[in-house]
Parts: C-alpha cells; structure tokens; sequence
C-alpha cells in the first residue's frame, strides 16, 4: 500500500493552528472512511500556537491575557494529551487505519513503532535519541491538567538521556487512528509555564521541572538548529524507517472541500473566544 507524505505546503513556512488541525481532522475522517490513503505529515506554525488536549478546558488553564499579549494562538487538538506551545518545532502527524500495517493494529504498537521511526529520522539527521519506559509528572495530583505536556515522559517516548524531546498523542476511532508529535528544536518551548494560570512561585516551580524533564535538539547536539532546514526530507525519512512506501500528494478534493467547515467549527484561534 501506497502512503500518501503531505506536501500541499511547504512545512518550512508554517500554517495557522486553526488549519493545521482541520488538516488532520479531515484526514481522519477520510481515511477512516477509505476516501483517503494513509498520510504523513510534517508541518511547522505560524504564528506560533498553543495546542490544548481535546478535554483541556482554556480559560481555567491558561493566562490568556499573557497568551493575548505575545501573539500566540490557541487551538484544540483532536487527540489528547496537555499543552504544548508551538513555537520553533517541527510536528509530524500520522493518520492511517488500524489495517493499514501490522503495527497500526493497536495503540501501544503504532505508537511504539512511531516513536522508532522518528527516532531513527533524527538520529540520520545526527542527534543520537532512544526511547523510554516513562516515569511520572513531578507534580501535585490538583494540577494534573495544567501541567504542560514536555514535563513528563510515557512509554515509547522520544528522548535524549532522560529527557524528552518529542512530545506525542494519538487518538483512535473504530477504525483509524491519528497520532501528532512535537519535536522541540530549540528552547522557546520553556514559554509555555509563563502562558498558565499558576502565580510566581508555581510557575518557577514547574519552569524547573519542564527543565528537568526536557530537553531541545540544539541543546542535545550544542549547537543552533533551524527547524526549517529538519524538515527537509524528514517526512521521508519517518517513511523509510517505519517501512512504508511513501509518495508525495497533495489534498483531495474532497479533502479540500472539508477544510472550511472543520476549521470554523474546529480551531478557536482567536483568544477572545475563550474569555
């Protein structure tokens, strides 16, 4: 089975969060549905974004006057999982059906064999990454939810030591699924804590833990890294080492038409949205 590698647009220059995300909703419901091949993409943001978990609730959770002030958008994710700022990364996403390989038959192999592959992509690109078994957020139970999502790593993650560098959550329907994943290229993802609805001293406290438990590739390789100049063939590389064969497309017209409807009703970029 052909793999359809995304490239309507070139990830170097980014997209607003809001069509970002309506891209992978539609292709879930496409490829669930069989309209759509099994697709990889990988993508930057522009401007940069907030990304919420499908169940995080905005207002309780963010300083929006703070998220308001430096620019940034705020969008929902279909898949799950705690906040991430998008800012000088590179995200991937996957959307294929449970059938569509061996390893997409379930959440724990489809994610595991992800984690390799991309992995593997960075590590050609010369950053020498392994996976972990996890351990817990360093965080009160109360606070759960506002803990950003690079303060803690699962099983199958991406890092680099013991720190992780890609940030990873997947959602399955009956029949597909769809997994996103942030690579942190450099230190601006650390902005994140100063976006929460947390006082001084809370936000000291989890800046250290977001330290402690992640880590950006220039840190992990020493020096400066363009996220654009990763995305070069990375998309293929992901492809190569997961097995598939890969082939550049572009969206569907049936894909297309989706987007419109899916981004009004799907991405809430604008922060006045939320007050």
């Amino acid at each position: 089975m052909t793999w359809r590698i995304l490239s309507e647009t070139d990830p170097a220059t980014g997209l607003p969060g809001a069509h970002n995300m309506a891209i992978d909703e539609v292709l879930l419901a496409a490829v669930e549905a069989g309209r759509s091949p099994a697709t990889l993409r990988v993508y930057g943001w522009s401007p940069p974004c907030i990304s919420l978990g499908h169940s995080q609730d905005p207002a309780r959770e963010l300083d929006l006057e703070t998220v308001a002030a430096r620019g940034y958008d705020v969008v929902k994710r279909a898949t799950g999982g705690r906040a991430v700022l998008h800012v000088d990364e590179l995200t991937y996403s996957i959307v294929a059906r449970a059938d569509s390989a061996p390893w997409c038959a379930t959440q724990s192999l489809s994610y595991r064999a992800i984690s390799q592959a991309v992995a593997q992509a960075l590590s050609e690109a010369g950053f020498g990454l392994s996976l972990d078994r996890g351990y817990p957020v360093e965080k009160p139970q109360a606070l759960r939810a506002m803990t950003p999502c690079f303060a803690s790593t699962a099983r199958s993650e991406v890092v680099f030591g013991d720190r992780k560098v890609v940030g990873s959550a997947q959602r399955r329907t009956r029949e597909a699924f769809l997994q996103h994943g942030s690579i942190l290229v450099s230190r601006k993802h650390r902005d994140i804590v100063s976006c929460l609805k947390l006082d001084a001293e809370k936000r000291a406290g989890y800046l250290e833990i977001l330290d402690r438990n992640a880590v950006s590739l220039d840190i992990a390789w020493d020096r400066p890294v363009r996220w654009q100049d990763l995305s070069m063939g990375f998309a293929e590389r992901i492809a190569l080492a997961l097995g598939v064969d890969g082939r550049p497309m572009g969206l569907t017209p049936g894909e297309r038409d989706g987007l419109t409807s899916t981004e009004k009703a799907r991405a809430l970029s604008t922060v006045d949205e939320f007050r």
